[in-house]
């Protein structure tokens, strides 16, 4: 994000005070990205855009686990990740019992919000069920909130892993470095 002539890693990182090297500076950024730019603003918005919240849940699942598998499919890291860490959506399919939930996600809402700016398949988002998901007449039905809730608990444990692992803190600067090579390299012109 740019103001003025800044350009933000996250609300309050500024890209050329961005240290990949400080491993606490480097964390605290990342999480600040996450928190300020997905979690908050869509926590913010849980109970009064339902719409608006569930796209910004989505696009944190999609960030994250791009950032956790580092796999170029995005069809299998999506998944993969959801799977993991989604638990109401990693059971099979009721209307595809070959299938799972966290696949039906996958096509349906990434998918459909992704490349489409819709829900397909008449999938929703809706606050009026008590529960991450319910699959009514053959439509998914998506609580914002509940899924939120299961994404900060999700990004809460990467965290931890990310602070005692070395190999994952590398992974993450990795990822962190390639998403933007361009921002670093705008630094230097």
């Amino acid at each position: 994000m740019k103001i003025g002539n800044i350009l933000y890693f996250s609300p309050k990182h500024k890209f050329i005070d961005l240290d990949l090297e400080d491993k606490e500076k480097l964390i605290d950024a990342f999480e600040e990205r996450v928190k300020g730019y997905y979690l908050i603003p869509a926590e913010e918005i849980v109970g009064k855009h339902v719409f608006a919240s569930g796209v910004l849940c989505v696009s944190t699942m999609d960030y994250l686990a791009k950032l956790e598998s580092g796999s170029e499919k995005v069809k299998e890291r999506f998944v993969t990740w959801t799977k993991n860490n989604i638990e109401g959506l990693n059971k099979a399919d009721p209307d595809n019992v070959s299938s799972t939930l966290a696949y039906r996600f996958y096509n349906e809402f990434r998918n459909g919000l992704v490349h489409e700016c819709r829900i397909k398949n008449a999938g929703q988002f809706s606050f009026n069920y008590p529960e991450l998901d319910r699959i009514i007449d053959g439509v998914m039905i998506i609580n914002p909130k509940y899924l939120l809730n299961e994404i900060k608990k999700s990004f809460d444990r990467y965290l931890e892993i990310v602070n005692k692992d070395d190999f994952t803190l590398q992974a993450l600067k990795c990822t962190l470095i390639n998403d933007f090579r361009s921002d670093f390299e705008a630094l230097n012109r």
